[in-house]
């Protein structure tokens, strides 16, 4: 027979527009197998574990599910929660003034095959645990869930955090909730071993909900992890996708409006044998410090490519890779990506697969580097704008890329050789004369395409005798642009003298004739 216990704190309510009084109600109901039984409000059960869902004996379960509802300003006091002991277990919390606060661990899904543990937080409730395992034993159909949903919902997990640890583990936050973490094992746990249907999915979901993360942050631990940003924000330091070496791949993605990932220290992204998935989709914002991709066959990447989709990383970025089958880093589809620091590609020490590149490939969009580090062939420039400061190795733009200098970056250095096919593009952003060439080549320079040179904001008019070096090369000097075009400002009666291009790669300002 179902229990139903509600004790009230009495309050008048006002409707203001039925002009009608009412009661409100601050209570705690238990429903179905749940133990203890006799709750109160507030409910301590001092250092009573709280069972809820094949209660009666907690190993060998009854038949019975079990529910809690903790609902308009109730208390409940726990140390330990099992939601879900080989049947159905819930707990709800519910409206602003509503607490749960559990020393402990609240597990979810406990044990047996058709184990299902729920835990709900919503409209300003606010639950707090050491430990939180959402799915904790084995089942093939059903797991842990947890909802976080509404504004200042709030749930709080103060130590460890285990989603998906030996079974399936979801958790959900929506709408305006917010999830305070320090360490996240999402997919498998440390000591666990990893399964098929051992895995973890979290989603944060809507503008104004986050998700705070302290401690260490992995997905995939040792099975498959999955984290979806939609228009929320995620904190994390230290985050990983993938640990072990698994055919599970795990994947992370972002976007939407104002959907931002920013982690502090080191990002990785892939494991020794490599796997792991990242993409930025429209409107999405990745936020790094230094970042490590680790691939084998391609498995690790992240992708940036869609509309207004874009990565800063404050930082250093460091490729890793063997077998290549696809890019680690993918720009496209107008995206933006900026490092501040080296972006360098290495070919992995271990591995079973010769280096086959390449490891970063951009097809539309921008990307803009501090310095670049690449080994040959690891650049496939298909498209979209780059920029850096300086280059170690040959750069091919011969497809439709379009070479910006002088705009992120006072002069760009390639220290190696430049090659420049006919659909491609070599822009010069000027702000002066300059005696020093804007792109210096140390090998050979070979040129095709377009030369566009276009003044910088703020830019004055440039006068007779003016002197602007743009190209220079330490190798030979193969080929003529098929067009040249110099916007800069000129004062009336004056022009450019561009017969020492590709003797000097100098123009000079002379009268017109």
């Amino acid at each position: 027979m179902d229990k139903y216990i509600r004790y009230a704190l009495s309050t008048l309510l006002v409707a203001t527009s039925l002009g009608v009084a009412g009661t409100a109600h601050a209570y705690v109901t238990i429903t179905g197998d749940v133990s203890p039984g006799s709750p109160s409000d507030p409910w301590d059960l001092g250092s009573s574990v709280l069972r809820v869902g094949g209660a009666s004996n907690p190993w060998e379960p009854t038949h019975n599910n079990g529910e809690v509802i903790v609902a308009s300003g109730g208390q409940l006091f726990s140390a330990g929660a099992l939601l879900g002991n080989d049947r159905s277990g819930t707990v709800q919390v519910i409206g602003y003034g509503s607490t749960w606060t559990n020393s402990g661990s609240i597990q979810l899904c406990v044990k047996g095959h058709n184990c299902q543990g729920l835990l709900v937080v919503r409209n300003g409730a606010e639950v707090l645990t050491d430990d939180l395992v959402v799915g904790n034993r084995s089942a093939e159909s059903y797991g842990g869930d947890v909802l976080v949903e509404g504004y200042d919902a709030t749930l709080t997990s103060q130590v460890n955090t285990y989603i998906g640890l030996s079974a399936r583990g979801r958790v959900d936050i929506k709408q305006g909730g917010s999830f305070f973490s320090n360490n996240v094992y999402i997919g498998g746990g440390s000591g666990a071993s990893g399964c098929s249907s051992c895995n973890g999915h979290v989603t944060v979901t809507g503008s104004a909900t986050r998700w705070v993360s302290t401690g260490e942050f992995i997905l995939g631990v040792n099975s498959l992890g999955t984290l979806d940003i939609d228009r929320a924000e995620v904190f994390t330091n230290n985050a990983r996708i993938g640990r072990r070496e698994t055919l599970l791949r795990s994947k992370a993605s972002v976007h939407g409006w104002g959907g931002t990932w920013t982690n502090q220290g080191l990002f990785r992204v892939g494991t020794v044998e490599g796997s792991g998935e990242l993409t930025i989709g429209a409107y999405g914002t990745l936020v790094t410090e230094d970042t490590e991709i680790h691939s084998e066959l391609g498995h690790a990447f992240i992708k940036v490519n869609d509309v207004y989709a874009s990565w800063l990383n404050s930082g250093d970025v460091t490729v890793f890779a063997s077998g290549n089958a696809s890019p680690s880093i993918v720009v496209g589809k107008g995206a933006f990506v900026s490092i501040d620091g080296l972006l360098r590609t290495a070919p992995k020490a271990v591995g079973l697969y010769p280096y086959l590149g390449p490891s970063v490939r951009i097809e539309d969009g921008d990307l803009i580097a501090g310095a670049m580090e690449v080994e040959e062939g690891d650049l496939d420039f298909a498209g979209g704008r780059l920029e850096t400061g300086s280059f170690v190795g040959d750069l091919a733009n011969m497809q439709s890329g379009e070479l910006s200098v002088g705009e992120a970056h006072p002069a760009t250095d390639i220290v190696g050789g430049y090659s420049q096919g006919p659909g491609a593009t070599l822009r010069i952003v000027v702000g002066g004369s300059s005696p020093s060439p804007l792109l210096q080549v140390d090998g050979d320079l070979l040129v095709d395409g377009a030369l566009e040179v276009v003044p910088a904001d703020g830019s004055a008019s440039f006068q007779v005798g003016d002197t602007v070096a743009l190209l220079g090369w330490g190798g030979g000097l193969a080929g003529t642009f098929a067009a040249v075009n110099i916007a800069l400002p000129l004062a009336p009666g004056l022009a450019w003298d561009t017969s020492a291009l590709y003797t000097t790669g100098e123009i000079t300002v002379v009268p017109a004739t």
